[in-house]
C-alpha cells in the first residue's frame, strides 16, 4: 500500500500551501500501516498596512505656501516623491502618496491625496495722463481687474486719482485668495511759479512818459496786455 498523509486541515496530499495563521500538523501512515503525528508547526499571517495621510492646513494653497502631508505611523515610508520621511513638505500641484512598511516587512500604499496650487495674480498699473504734473492737476491710477484691491494709500478701489507727489501701488487678491502686488507708479508734482514784477522806474508818471515792467525769469511768460516777452513798456494807466 501507499504512504498516506492527513493534515489538521483534512488534505491528504503531501504538501498544503497555507495562507491564514494557525497551527498545523501531518499525521503519516506508511506501507506497513504504521502512523506518526508530526510536532505541530504554527504559521502566523501579518497584515498588511493601510497607511493615511493627514495635512497640517489646505490642500488648495496659492503658489509660494505649502502643506505638510504625513503618514501613519509605520516603520518605513516611500513616497511617490522619493522621499522616505514619515513627512513631506509639499509646494507644487500634484497627486501623492505613501507606501508605509512595518517591522513585518508588511506594506500598503495609501489613498491619492490631490493638492491644488492656485497662480498668483500679477497686477498691472495704468495712467489716464502724465505721471509729471503742475500742482493742481491730477493722475488717475488703475489696476488691472481683479477680485479685491489694496492700495498703498489704503484705497480698495480699482482705480485711484492722485494729486500728490509719491510712489503708489496696489495689492490685487483673485477669487482664490490669492495676492499679487503691482509694480509701483512714481508721481511727481511740481509747483506752479510765484512770479513778480519789479518796475524800471515809478509807477506814477506824466502823459507821454512809460515804464517797463520786467517778470521774474521764466520759460514763457503771457502778460494781462497780450505781450509774451519777459518785459513788457506801459505807456497808459491800468493794473
Amino acid at each position: 500500500s501507499a504512504v498516506l498523509y492527513s493534515w489538521s486541515t483534512g488534505e491528504t496530499t503531501q504538501s498544503i500551501t497555507v495562507f491564514q495563521t494557525g497551527s498545523y500538523s501531518v499525521t503519516i501512515t506508511d506501507v506497513n500501516d504504521c502512523t506518526g503525528e508530526s510536532a505541530p508547526v504554527q504559521v502566523t499571517v501579518n497584515n498588511n498596512p493601510t497607511p493615511t495621510i493627514t495635512a497640517d492646513g489646505d490642500l488648495e494653497f496659492c503658489d509660494g505656501d505649502s502643506v505638510v502631508l504625513t503618514s501613519s505611523l509605520a516603520t518605513s515610508y516611500d513616497w511617490s516623491t522619493g522621499a522616505i520621511t514619515r513627512s513631506i513638505t509639499v509646494f507644487a500641484a500634484g497627486e501623492y502618496y505613501v507606501t508605509a512598511t512595518l517591522g513585518t516587512g508588511c506594506s500598503g500604499t495609501s489613498d491619492t491625496t490631490d493638492v491644488v496650487v492656485f497662480n498668483n495674480p500679477t497686477p498691472s498699473l495704468t495712467a489716464t495722463g502724465p505721471l509729471e504734473f503742475c500742482a493742481g492737476g491730477s493722475v488717475t491710477l488703475m489696476v488691472s481687474a481683479s477680485n479685491s484691491y489694496l492700495w498703498s494709500t489704503g484705497a480698495t478701489a480699482q482705480s485711484i486719482t492722485v494729486s500728490t507727489g509719491g510712489s503708489y501701488w496696489a495689492t490685487a487678491t483673485n477669487i482664490n485668495g490669492c495676492s499679487g502686488v503691482s509694480d509701483t507708479a512714481v508721481v511727481i508734482v511740481n509747483p506752479n511759479p510765484t512770479p513778480t514784477i519789479t518796475p524800471d522806474g515809478p509807477l506814477e508818471f506824466c502823459d507821454g512818459d512809460s515804464v517797463t515792467l520786467t517778470s521774474s525769469a521764466a520759460d514763457a511768460y503771457l502778460w494781462s496786455n497780450g505781450d509774451t516777452t519777459q518785459a513788457t513798456v506801459v505807456y497808459s494807466s491800468g493794473t
